[in-house]
């Protein structure tokens, strides 16, 4: 297996390219730097990487930017509340209409049913009345 090589030198490369080092520590970098290989891949990587970021300028934003962000954030959360309270409204007004149409349904249906069984033993009733009346009639005759 193949050991990684991190000098202890490495996480003081960025100070050194930056001058950010006492004198003693930068002279000591500087004598480090000739004889140890990773450090020296090392501080091309850095000088690569701080070329490229170097191409891209800083911008100024506005002053007032973080308070229009915040707001922003403030009327999203309030339009996503909204939208959520919205959501669940509809689906409880659906469910309730759901429910009506079932229970109004069961309820009509009872009534036509029992008014249907109520005119049906009165029709009997009368063409019972009709027979015996047919038959009385027959009887006398």
């Amino acid at each position: 297996m193949s050991r990684i090589f991190k000098c202890k030198y490495a996480k003081k490369l960025n100070a050194y390219i930056d001058s950010e080092l006492s004198k003693k520590e930068f002279t000591k970098i500087q004598e480090h730097l000739k004889d140890c290989l990773y450090c020296q891949k090392e501080i091309r990587e850095i000088n690569k990487i701080n070329a490229f970021l170097s191409g891209y300028q800083n911008e100024d934003v506005p002053e007032n930017l973080n308070e229009k962000i915040l707001s922003s954030v403030g009327k999203h959360s309030i339009n996503e509340r909204k939208a959520i309270f919205l959501r669940r409204v509809s689906r409880l007004s659906i469910a309730a209409s759901i429910l009506f149409s079932l229970f109004s349904g069961i309820i009509l249906s009872n009534i036509t049913f029992s008014n249907n069984s109520t005119l049906s033993a009165e029709n009997t009733e009368i063409e019972f009345a009709q027979d015996s009346l047919y038959d009385y009639l027959l009887v006398e005759e």
